[in-house]
């Protein structure tokens, strides 16, 4: 009986260890970031760091939830990346949010990088891979959209 228990919680543990690392979002460093855009050449890429916490980001990224949705054609990277001190809090707002794009955890040199001193901060690159937009404020779709387009004609 004893052996059965203590079989019982080791099954128990194991499962609440793997939702636990499930609910996790994966942190990206500036390397990294830098790989993720050498393997996405030819893509216009857009990455926009936020927090949950944060209101303007809130409001924001149903917009970038929606460009995501219109762009699903292969051409266009919707990248968001966290600057949560917390990173258990971004799986759950990830859900509530319905942000189907990758999501990432930012590494600090990540932040320092894009000189990120407040958020909503959004970054845009050309298919070659140039950073060619990066500003803090929040974006609305239409502008997105905009800016996508003249993006993807060149």
């Amino acid at each position: 009986m004893k052996k059965l228990a203590a079989s019982f919680i080791v099954c128990l543990v194991l499962t609440c260890a793997a939702s636990a690392s499930a609910e996790s979002v994966p942190s990206l460093n500036l390397a990294e970031f830098t790989d993720m855009l050498g393997k996405n050449r030819g893509k216009v890429i857009l990455v926009n760091f936020f927090a949950t916490w944060c209101p303007p980001c809130r409001m924001e990224i149903p917009e970038l939830v929606t460009v995501s949705q219109t762009y699903n054609n292969g051409n266009v990277l919707v990248v968001s990346l966290s600057v949560d001190e917390d990173p258990h809090a971004v799986p759950a707002f990830v859900r509530k949010m319905h942000m189907t794009y990758p999501v990432y955890m930012a590494g600090k040199d990540l932040v320092r990088a894009f000189r990120v001193s407040s958020i909503p901060h959004n970054a845009l690159y050309d298919k070659k891979g140039k950073r060619i937009f990066s500003e803090e404020g929040m974006l609305d779709a239409e502008t997105v959209s905009n800016m996508l387009d003249e993006l993807l004609k060149n």
